[in-house]
């Protein structure tokens, strides 16, 4: 069987600071990938460092940052190439969510938050780091998303509005560069058990939630399988 060095791997991960990308990251170091880690809460970020440092001795490179404001996304392609070359896996697991409610009474600040964070931002990142991940021999790029029919129902349009709209980049985006090196997808990790899934959701059954834990390392044997095929 082919093996995979990924101590040669650069990944950036995006919403690092979020459950889900915090154990991907933990997952990633464990395989030795050095990691560029983003988010907006730089304590966050160093506790996550630290903690990565207790499992390969490896220093992260931590990036705090509001994704929402296009010049810093594009400040950070230059500052990367720089210093790594290139990027072997990107991951964005950002995303902002309004409570539960009708589409007329959400607030227009909340909206906005959505539109900017969910999809403009992933638009962002695709046109920035397209260049520096087709510079990889075998780039991988992984957006998350919602896709169980229950967010079909009412009051869950921000999520419908947030999956499709990501689904129609990336899907189109995977067309336009079929024959590079880089292969590009969704992929929806599933009800996670976390304080922000309570909140939204009070009252729901945690007997079919995962947890971030569970849901990192099956994300991980996936992403190595890739490399796989």
């Amino acid at each position: 069987m082919n093996t995979v060095d990924f101590s040669k791997k650069i990944a950036l991960i995006f919403g690092a600071t979020g459950c889900f990308g915090e154990n991907i990251s933990y997952e990633m170091a464990r395989l030795n990938i050095k990691l560029i880690l983003v988010g907006q809460r730089i304590d966050k970020l160093e506790e996550i460092d630290d903690n990565i440092q207790k499992i390969n001795n490896i220093t992260s490179t931590l990036v705090p940052l509001d994704i929402s404001h296009t010049k810093s996304i594009e400040k950070l392609s230059p500052i990367i190439f720089e210093k790594y070359k290139k990027i072997d896996i990107l991951i964005n697991s950002a995303s902002f969510f309004p409570k539960l409610s009708p589409v007329s009474h959400i607030p227009p600040k909340d909206f906005n938050k959505l539109i900017n964070i969910n999809i403009i931002a992933a638009w962002n990142i695709i046109r920035v780091f397209e260049p520096l991940l087709k510079i990889s021999d075998s780039g991988k790029v992984y957006f998350m998303v919602c896709k169980k029919k229950k967010y079909q129902e009412p009051y869950f349009s921000p999520y419908i509005l947030s999956s499709k709209g990501i689904e129609v980049l990336v899907n189109s985006w995977n067309k336009e560069i079929n024959r590079s090196n880089l292969k590009v997808s969704t992929y929806d990790p599933g009800p996670l058990l976390s304080n922000l899934r309570k909140k939204s959701f009070p009252g729901e059954s945690q007997e079919s939630l995962v947890t971030p834990q569970i849901a990192a390392k099956r994300f991980i044997n996936k992403l190595k399988k890739s490399y796989l095929e």
